[in-house]
């Protein structure tokens, strides 16, 4: 298959107009999902919003963060509060409104500052799928804005023993540092067996003009070990288990509640996820595969924010996020009916504490959020099948329970008393495909999904030098209506994709200043979000291709009539690449972004940016081994551009200036 090259811009008109009659036998195929429906299908004939980028493409992104890569899908952009595991924005929603997932894991962690996509080593990613709002039941609350699947790498069976591995070197100019990965692995006929380790260490980055980006170092360790093994003709069996310590991460942005004086650093953070499942495949007419997993993660956040204020010498909160779960999925089939239905059940338990240390010597003890579990059982169904010789129909369903119980206040916030607080939400969506032709398809969505509040939402209590912000236990579950209408041509070379979109959010979640001295979590009424994308590949002969995608979205807050304050400007890159015979490789691209000044009171305007990269490479194989060296040079001329989504405390948050990226690849 080939890659699909996410990437934005002013040109699509230009790229789409221009025809090769000698390249009419040539074939630009279709990206291939599994993400939002199950099971297998292909892009231009699943209805919704839904982006792809593969390992390629990761690999010559700035490495911080596989927000960089996402952000090359139209819709999607990087929310920067640090180099190291930026988060994304779908379509002007973010944080708890857009679930993260690692082969299909669910990552529960705070998200009042970025971390959740540093999670995983950029290197050891084969592909991210991404669902753009609630297009699919698979995913219960916190779907509403969207959903990111990271997919590992995998080994595969073999008919005969192969022994394989993969090293990759990549040394970087800004940040300053070295990222290291290794994946060692062995395919037979009934197993395969992997295991990949990666590091990266980078000092403060400069942003364009060669401002200085103080407390933005980051270093990282990763190991991940992997298998599957054929039991007999029914019966599969896999497990993975990962970990992935970070120290020394350097925040220079964060939360508003923190003061701009107070550098805030991730002194020792941690993720654990391990996960063992089971695949049975009956011979039968029905059920095609009943899929069986358990799975147990641990994210541990520690953080200190040093100098608040004249009293307080050091904060150090910290929260260990526990999550336990399972689920069972079934695909069926009944007559023209491909059915996928489910059912799953997780725990995620929120323990957490904070330490003053004041100048006087005292130490000061509580609690950011109370002793908390939040439970959720759902269970989902989609449907698949045909209604016309040309028109096809998705329909999908999701009842969700969610009980979250407040063990003890346990000094948290003395407005908050021990107690259960329980919620039964439900998704639901209806999808068309209509294939006029052997080139054009027409897909259409319609959706409702609920986002309940989470534990954050509830009980968080942060108390800085700020204005403290509170949670709010009286919280009532978002509702989200979500409409989407999409055209795809792919003819020979070209392949056009293009999707307009309308989003309504009532009892919008967001923090609110009540007095002039707290914030706290309130429901403020009904958010409206809409949207127009592009994206474009045209091959212009068999070395050339150019590629090109625009984003547009308008977000307001319609009760309080003002534009939204997470919403993206305009943006876009166009680019081409050149692939010649022996194994050399150029690609070029210049992203950008309008200005924003569509925002509400007190969110500060953006100026719009462009940014010129290039890369090239040199693919070879000696004897049995593949080699790769590749140069990638990122904002070429040093632009000094801000990111509009950069939540900065009222620092300057620059996006990086001009960096150059040295990678060796070495597999066999």
């Amino acid at each position: 298959m080939l890659k699909l090259q996410n990437s934005a811009a002013l040109g699509v008109s230009i790229i789409t107009a221009i025809s090769t009659p000698a390249l009419a036998e040539e074939i630009v195929l279709d990206d291939v999902i599994v993400s939002a429906r199950g099971t297998q299908s292909t892009l231009s004939q699943t209805p919704g919003g839904i982006g792809i980028v593969d390992k390629d493409v990761i690999k010559l992104s700035p490495n911080e963060s596989i927000a960089d890569a996402l952000s090359r899908i139209p819709g999607l952009s990087k929310n920067a509060d640090s180099a190291w595991g930026a988060g994304i924005n779908i379509r002007g929603m973010s944080g708890p409104s857009v679930i993260v997932l690692i082969d299909g894991v669910r990552l529960n962690t705070a998200t009042e500052i970025n971390a959740r996509l540093g999670f995983i080593n950029p290197m050891d990613v084969e592909r991210i799928e991404v669902l753009k709002g609630p297009i699919s039941a698979l995913y219960g609350s916190g779907s509403t804005g969207g959903v990111v699947n990271i997919i590992t790498k995998t080994g595969h069976y073999s008919t005969e023993t192969q022994v394989n591995g993969e090293m990759i070197t990549k040394l970087s100019s800004n940040p300053q540092g070295v990222d290291g990965y290794l994946r060692a692995g062995v395919n037979t006929e009934n197993y395969w067996l992997q295991g990949s380790y990666g590091g990266r260490d980078h000092k403060d980055y400069d942003g364009g003009n060669d401002k200085d980006i103080p407390n933005s170092k980051f270093e990282d360790s990763y190991f991940r070990l992997a298998g599957r093994m054929l039991l007999n003709e029914q019966w599969e069996m896999n497990f993975q288990a990962l970990h992935l310590t970070a120290n020394e991460i350097g925040i220079p942005g964060g939360s508003p509640a923190m003061p701009q004086s107070a550098p805030i650093t991730y002194p020792d953070t941690s993720n654990t996820m391990v996960n063992l499942g089971a695949t049975y495949t009956p011979a039968s007419d029905v059920l095609e595969q009943l899929d069986f997993s358990v799975y147990y993660g641990l994210n541990e956040r520690h953080v200190r924010i040093s100098n608040p204020n004249a009293m307080i010498a050091k904060i150090t909160p910290n929260a260990d996020h526990t999550t336990i779960g399972g689920k069972v999925q079934s695909v069926l089939n009944f007559d023209d009916h491909a059915v996928v239905a489910g059912i799953e059940a997780s725990d995620w338990h929120m323990v957490s504490d904070r330490q003053r240390y004041l100048n006087n010597g005292t130490v000061r003890y509580d609690h950011p959020t109370p002793d908390t579990h939040q439970l959720t059982v759902g269970a989902y169904v989609e449907d698949n099948f045909p209604i016309a010789e040309e028109w096809s129909a998705n329909l999908g369903g999701r009842l969700d329970y969610v009980r979250i119980k407040n063990n003890e206040n346990n000094g948290a916030n003395i407005s908050v008393e021990a107690g259960t607080r329980s919620d039964v939400s439900w998704n639901a969506h209806g999808g068309l495909t209509w294939t006029a032709s052997k080139n054009w398809s027409h897909t259409a969505i319609a959706a409702t999904s609920y986002r309940t509040p989470d534990i954050l939402d509830l009980f968080k209590d942060i108390r800085l030098a700020g204005r403290p912000v509170i949670g709010n236990p009286g919280l009532d579950p978002e509702k989200s209506y979500f409409f989407e209408y999409g055209a795809h041509y792919t003819d020979g070379p070209l392949k056009l994709s293009a999707s307009a979109y309308y989003n309504t959010i009532t009892d919008y979640i967001t923090a609110k200043n009540l007095d002039g001295t707290k914030d706290r979590m309130e429901n403020v009424g009904e958010v409206r979000i809409m949207g127009v994308e592009l994206d474009t590949q045209f091959r212009f002969t068999d070395q050339l291709t150019g590629f090109a995608n625009l984003a547009l979205a308008n977000g307001e807050d319609t009760k309080n009539d003002e534009p939204l304050a997470e919403i993206a400007p305009v943006n876009g890159n166009i680019g081409a690449k050149y692939a010649m015979e022996n194994g050399f490789w150029l690609r070029a691209e210049m992203p950008w972004a309008w200005k924003q000044d569509e925002v509400p009171s007190g969110t500060d305007r953006t100026n719009g940016w462009v940014q010129v990269n290039a890369a090239a490479g040199y693919s070879f194989d000696i004897q049995n081994t593949k080699h790769e060296l590749s140069l990638t040079l990122d904002n070429i001329f040093d632009n000094e551009h801000r990111n509009h989504l950069a939540n900065s405390r009222n620092v300057e948050l620059l996006d990086p200036g001009f960096n150059a990226a040295l990678m060796y690849r070495i597999a066999f």
